[in-house]
């Protein structure tokens, strides 16, 4: 029977040591496999130190090499000392004479080296009692998906490099390279070298590391102007299901756009002229925790913040961040904010123009029409116009008679409108003891501030959603109708809407169409007007399309619901991982940022978080 010392005879003069390989036989003497030298042409440098560091070569002992313009079959063989090193979506590199093939592995596969059928009762029973399975008994192959061309626009010039599409074919026996610097891995998914900190490539959950200092490649969102405006403008969306880090990554992600130097133009509506400004972040928080962007996070050490200032990530608390609370009768804010507050009322003037803010649930089509000729006909009355002067108006009966009897409006409707409008929760809102929001619009929407509006300390759902919806419709309605408030419209504005399925979802009713509709105008018009959506949820299927299919960037973490999974849209290798994201990993799909790729993100918050 030949054995493995046999075999390695023919790859080399010397002797080796069978331990070292996996043999049952103890003989010989300790010597290394090498590779044949191999001459690649030109002065390419086989990066990482040479042919030693290879996963292994090029092969068609099996397969043959094809590339075509619908797909490609690449495979390599994978030595022994470097297996345990390979895993699926590792990225390599295969070199040309003067380029390089930038590919991950897409497969992995086992072949037996001889001949011999080892499916057998016996040969089971001997490998349970005990395994002696030499691993060159069996070839362990890679399949390699290329993802572009490498090369150098300027030859001789490393920081000129570029990416092109797989229009070549490797030769045989070429040696498989690891990716150790950081400018080849980030060409090579197209991954901005600056922008908005996200978090650092992986690939299964380890981070991909390089010769660079830090190891760590960031992954960036573009926000500059060099290939069309900044991404936030093209909206984002973090996902994930509860307990993944949403909020500990959020914060992290909307703390990137706080910095003094991150400017975006927007039209002065005066001259036209476009200007720089500061963005203004508007937060919708139902969990009472954004108001911590305010404040440091202690635990960070100086390591961490040098090796943060490295990667231009941004960190430590902002002193522009201002808590807006909504008065509401019999509910106080005693929140975990040390941020300036501010009360707010929301005017029953308001109405004027969004009568959906008072359609309660269960309006019929007539009687939303009706309720509509009701309100038009109340706002044209002289004087000051609150919800209770609506609800006396309506109660009157001179007034009930003039609807009802002149067949305007037919009697039940009349009286179903009533009963639904007639609500506590309006009464506790509208018209409060405080400033109205709309006589606020200077203090809140400045630029380089963080407003955070929290709704946690109200116990009512209606009344939280109410306030969520107005302020959301003051913010869209003045950033898009044309006789918008001009500091509005003239202030870049980030809107954070946390909980998004609960306001954007595809469940009927007036409240949700109206709002799924201002948002669609938003999502559709928000490049133009410097408005950004930035969404959070854990439920992404129930986002109605209009809205969805407008956001751009999409950040992934664990999710568990096959419906989530399946509504994200992404390639099948990677949804396959999703479910099994640990906590602050995350898939991000941006098309027009990057290729699909896994990314950590940090395992400490750059504000304070608890």
């Amino acid at each position: 029977m030949i054995n493995d010392t046999d075999l390695l005879a023919y790859a080399s003069d010397s002797d080796f040591d069978d331990d070292t390989h996996g043999s049952s036989d103890n003989t010989g003497s300790e010597k290394e496999l090498e590779f044949e030298e191999y001459d690649v042409g030109g002065s390419f440098d086989l990066n990482a130190g040479g042919a030693e560091n290879a996963f292994g070569i090029i092969t068609t002992g099996f397969d043959p090499l094809e590339v075509t313009e619908s797909g490609s079959r690449i495979a390599g063989y994978i030595t022994t000392d470097h297996r345990s090193q390979v895993r699926l979506g590792t990225y390599v590199i295969v070199p040309y004479e003067d380029e390089h093939l930038f590919a991950r592995i897409w497969k992995l596969q086992y072949q037996q080296q001889f001949e011999v059928d080892d499916a057998t009762e016996i040969h089971s029973r001997r490998m349970l009692r005990s395994n002696t399975t030499a691993e060159l008994d069996y070839k362990f192959l890679a399949y390699l998906d290329p993802i572009c061309i490498l090369y150098e626009h300027v030859p001789g010039d490393g920081s000129s490099l570029m990416r092109r599409m797989a229009d070549r074919i490797p030769r045989p026996n070429t040696p498989i390279l690891p990716v150790t610097e950081k400018l080849k891995i980030q060409t090579g998914l197209n991954i901005p070298r600056e922008g908005i900190f996200l978090g650092h490539l992986s690939v299964g959950g380890e981070l991909v590391r390089t010769h660079a200092s830090p190891p760590t490649v960031p992954y960036y969102l573009r926000n500059d102007y060099s290939m069309g405006d900044p991404l936030i403008f093209r909206h984002i969306l973090v996902c994930g299901s509860t307990g993944t880090g949403k909020t500990f990554l959020t914060k992290n992600i909307l703390r990137q756009f706080m910095s003094e130097d991150n400017r975006y133009q927007v039209r002065d509506n005066g001259d036209g002229v476009k200007k720089n400004k500061n963005p203004c972040l508007v937060i919708m928080d139902p969990q009472d925790e954004y108001s911590q962007l305010l404040e440091d996070n202690s635990e960070l050490i100086s390591s961490d913040e040098h090796n943060m200032n490295s990667e231009s990530v941004r960190f430590g608390g902002v002193p522009s961040t201002k808590t807006f609370v909504a008065r509401v009768d019999g509910q106080t804010y005693n929140g975990r904010s040390r941020a300036e507050q501010a009360e707010f009322t929301i005017p029953f003037e308001m109405v004027r123009s969004n009568s959906w803010l008072i359609a309660a649930a269960g309006l019929t089509e007539l009687q939303g029409i009706a309720l509509e000729l009701l309100l038009e006909d109340y706002f044209k009355r002289p004087g000051t116009h609150t919800y209770n002067g609506f609800i006396e108006h309506i109660d009157d009966a001179g007034v009930r008679g003039t609807y009802v009897d002149n067949g305007k409006i037919h009697e039940a409707s009349y009286d179903g409108i009533v009963r639904k409008v007639r609500n506590q929760a309006f009464r506790r809102v509208f018209d409060q003891p405080a400033t109205p929001i709309t006589e606020m619009l200077a203090d809140i929407f400045k630029a380089g501030q963080i407003c955070v509006f929290p709704t946690e300390y109200i116990s009512n759902t209606r009344i939280r959603d109410l306030i969520t919806l107005t302020l959301m419709t003051v913010v869209v309605d003045n950033k898009l109708n044309t006789s918008g408030d001009a500091l509005v419209k003239e202030t870049p504005m980030i809107l954070v809407l946390d909980e998004a399925h609960r306001y954007l979802s595809k469940g009927a009713g007036e409240h949700s169409k109206r709002i799924i509709s201002k948002f669609a105008d938003a999502a559709r018009q928000g490049r133009k007007e410097g408005l950004g959506l930035f969404l959070i949820t854990q439920d992404p299927q129930d986002i109605d399309e209009t809205v969805f299919k407008q956001v751009n960037s999409r950040v992934i973490l664990n999710l568990s619901n096959d419906a989530a999974i399946s509504a994200m849209k992404v390639k099948k290798e990677y949804e396959k991982r999703i479910p099994y994201l640990k906590k602050g990993q995350m898939i991000i799909q941006s098309p027009d940022n990057s290729d699909v790729v896994e990314v950590i993100g940090l395992s400490k918050c750059v504000v304070k978080h608890v």
